[in-house]
């Protein structure tokens, strides 16, 4: 190999070596030092919503489905009409009434009360009814209640001479669409129209829960709503064989929780609901607890059942997942009572009862869970005799919420796992403040007429978002 031959090899290797060398720094550099990158931070806008005119929607007046002479077997009638109390922090609220089903004149209320500047005024209000006309007599009350998407209905029976009827009112200006969720003692109920059920801007619609399944012990429904949100409710009627039993609306019920609390249980006329449990036809006459655990796990349930004063019942209880549960109750006497129920996966409740008057006359009452209070909380209080407020705590330390009934103030010390009954009249405002965590709910007892309804805070107002294109 000649000089110039070598040189050029020797070269060639050199050369090769470095470039070696160069591209083991060029990875080693890319896998140690931080490559250059671009970064784009989405322009946010914060926005804060402008609050509505809070409002609160009545059901109206009972329903039957037929009209005075028993003809239209199809369509709800208004029977009478329902008396409505309202109230509002400022004073000033306004009522507007929407469309009744199928034309009918149930006069189904809306009310409003309009904004102050940035100030979102309390507004509350409530309606009861009493009635006597052939097949539907008793007394039903319930809460006009804030809109919305969800809203559990646990009560109600399809059994021969009882009859579920599912309310639901749309107070916006656009169409709702409903998706109902039906679960009894066999578990789900399935059936032709059960979803997609549109109730038009303004308006209210009446569903007969029987056209879905007949013969239905314990039902619990789920509504939800797409479009414009709704208030649903229940009315059920009882006729046993050819005797009136009694008529209740059964307003929503908290949604599931391991802790749920039923305030405002009546308990009245023990001894001849005893004696009337002698006749098969009568069965429902007996108070019981209804449960339903709507996941995919069995819940396992203790039960406490007390008045103001602690004295009652406790049970424990399984209930299977997907399949409602009724659970009697036994050996109360007359008086107000407090369910407290705690669960190892979330449940929903409540609590029937029923009255029987010395002269014969049958009353039912569905008596809901109620949520945790939050905030200040206002209510009306309707017509109907021996109306009491129910304050529940179910923590352990005791709570000293302050009660302003037409602007006066009185502290009511609710101790823990206990209650307190505060005597109210028809016409009353109410003012909760300083309750935060307590349950409340308004109860009516009366010879032949009991009704009960959970006590619910106004959702929260409007607070900013941010908003990304």
């Amino acid at each position: 190999m000649t000089e110039r031959s070598v040189a050029s090899t020797t070269g060639r290797i050199i050369v090769g070596v470095v470039g070696i060398a160069v591209g083991v720094a060029v990875v080693t550099a890319a896998t140690v030092l931080p490559l250059p990158s671009l970064e784009a931070t989405p322009a946010g806008q914060v926005v804060t919503p402008v609050p509505l005119d809070p409002q609160r929607v009545c059901g109206g007046s009972v329903l039957r489905l037929s009209d005075a002479e028993g003809q239209q077997a199809t369509t709800a009638s208004a029977v009478d009409s329902a008396q409505v109390v309202t109230s509002s922090s400022d004073d000033d609220e306004s009522t507007t009434t929407l469309a009744g089903a199928d034309g009918s004149s149930s006069d189904p209320l809306l009310v409003t009360a309009p904004l102050a500047g940035d100030d979102v005024p309390l507004v509350a209000a409530a309606q009861s009814q009493a009635v006597a006309s052939d097949d539907l007599v008793g007394f039903a009350s319930a809460p006009c209640t804030e809109p919305s998407s969800s809203t559990w209905l646990v009560g109600g029976s399809t059994e021969t001479g009882r009859v579920s009827l599912i309310t639901l009112v749309n107070p916006s200006d656009v169409n709702s669409t409903i998706d109902l969720d039906i679960s009894a003692e066999n578990g789900p109920v399935q059936g032709p129209g059960i979803e997609g059920i549109v109730v038009g801007p303004r308006s209210q619609r009446v569903i007969p829960l029987s056209g879905f399944s007949t013969g239905l012990l314990s039902p619990v429904v789920h509504v939800t709503s797409r479009g414009g949100q709704i208030v649903a409710s229940m009315q059920e009627s009882i006729v046993r064989t050819l005797d009136p039993g009694g008529v209740d609306i059964i307003s929503g019920a908290a949604g599931p929780s391991t802790t749920s609390v039923v305030p405002g249980i009546i308990v009245r006329g023990g001894e001849t609901l005893e004696a009337a449990l002698a006749d098969p036809a009568a069965g429902d006459l007996q108070s019981a607890l209804r449960l339903f655990a709507p996941g995919d796990s069995a819940a396992l349930v203790s039960v406490r059942i007390a008045s103001d004063d602690g004295t009652g019942t406790s049970f424990d209880t399984r209930v299977e997942s997907g399949l409602v549960t009724d659970v009697p109750i036994d050996g109360l006497a007359d008086g107000r009572y407090t369910a407290t129920i705690t669960s190892d996966v979330p449940v929903v409740s409540a609590v029937r009862t029923s009255a029987l008057s010395a002269d014969g006359a049958v009353d039912v009452s569905w008596a809901a869970s109620a949520p945790a209070l939050s905030g200040s909380t206002l209510l009306s209080v309707p017509e109907g005799e021996g109306a009491g407020l129910t304050l529940a705590n179910p923590t352990d330390d005791a709570v000293s919420a302050t009660v302003s009934v037409d602007g006066e103030d009185r502290v009511v010390e609710v101790p823990a796992t206990g209650s307190a009954t505060l005597a109210v009249s028809a016409g009353q405002s109410v003012l909760l403040t300083g309750a935060d965590g307590l349950r409340a709910g308004m109860s009516f007892s009366a010879d032949g007429a009991v009704a009960a309804w959970p006590v619910v805070s106004p959702l929260p107002a409007s607070s900013p978002v941010t908003v990304y294109p």
